[in-house]
């Protein structure tokens, strides 16, 4: 048996968290010594698309889009991952994160949400559905106080595996996933790795992206997209702050980032404003999907209001064209 969850995602993690602790209430025919023992396989959408796994009838998959082999258990709450007459332990629902999904189902089949795991299962569902107020963006990515909210103590997990070395991302992943509290929250063993030295490191490297990537980053006033091109980028330094493009620019309804990632291959991110979703006309995730088929080998997809998309590298003036006009309509 493997569980096979979105990698280096923070719903991903928290997917496979509340599979490995509440399986009796997800798949009531499995034993503890199976799930336990299952091996965590962490992919990325693309793996899945691009057919890059081979899927047996033992595999749980969360957070990614399903394969079309026979396997033991899938739930996704992706609006580009819609799928219809869906066979036993198949879940598809649009929902704010995939672990709050998750939680839903398992409610319904006799699980009690008690005060934390409610507590933590907002906090997913605000992180993956990037639903926050202005209050809690300046707690989370410009804190001032010291009293931590349970959604600044989602904030500090998730930084523990985005660093800047993708093996000690990997590896810091799959340990918190060994030794499982009631959630992440007060799972003693992952408090003790000190989450909190993560945190202020990433506060401070974000300082250093925003400095980093500001001679280049750029309103376009026609489509009101932020245009983050990395290929104007001369130094790498710092990790991305999600949301800065709204920060700076809160006229903007739209922000769109195109990060080359190797000599073949482009990334593409695009995001609505998360202070004013209604500014949003567009479905980005289909519109990510589409760019990932059109200019791509099929890889890309997302929610309503945010998605990405790998591109070829020689097609990503096209894909530019493509998108922006897309916004302009």
């Amino acid at each position: 048996m493997r569980i096979i969850t979105h990698s280096h995602c923070m719903d991903g993690f928290c997917s496979a968290f509340v599979f490995k602790k509440y399986w009796k209430y997800l798949i009531p025919e499995l034993n503890e010594e199976e799930v336990k023992e299952a091996e965590i396989i962490l992919a990325y959408p693309r793996d899945i698309q691009e057919g890059l796994i081979e899927f047996t009838n033992q595999d749980v998959i969360l957070d990614l889009p399903r394969p079309d082999e026979k396997i033991l258990f899938w739930c996704d709450h992706h609006s580009s991952n819609k799928t219809e007459d869906l066979p036993d332990n198949n879940h598809w629902k649009i929902h704010p994160s995939n672990a709050g999904l998750l939680l839903e189902i398992a409610e319904k089949n006799g699980l009690e949400l008690d005060a934390e795991l409610k507590s933590f299962k907002e906090a997913s569902e605000i992180i993956d559905a990037a639903d926050y107020t202005k209050e809690q963006i300046e707690d989370c990515y410009y804190p001032s106080s010291k009293e931590l909210s349970d959604l600044m103590k989602m904030h500090m997990i998730a930084t523990m595996f985005h660093t800047r070395d993708a093996e000690l991302n990997t590896e810091i992943f799959l340990t918190l996933l060994k030794d499982l509290g009631k959630t992440p929250l007060t799972t003693e063993s992952l408090w003790q790795l000190k989450p909190k030295m993560f945190f202020r490191a990433q506060l401070r490297s974000m300082q250093v992206w925003r400095e980093t990537v500001d001679p280049y980053i750029e309103l376009l006033e026609e489509e009101k997209c932020v245009l983050q091109d990395d290929r104007k980028r001369k130094l790498f330094r710092g990790v991305p702050d999600r949301f800065y493009s709204f920060i700076k620019f809160p006229e903007a309804s739209y922000s769109f980032v195109l990060k080359p990632l190797d000599n073949d291959l482009c990334r593409i991110g695009l995001g609505s404003n998360i202070f004013d979703k209604k500014r949003c006309k567009v479905d980005i995730g289909e519109i990510c999907r589409e760019v990932g088929k059109q200019f791509g080998k099929g890889s890309g997809g997302g929610h309503y209001y945010v998605g990405g998309a790998t591109i070829d590298l020689d097609k990503i003036d096209e894909a530019k064209k493509f998108i922006l006009e897309k916004l302009k309509r």
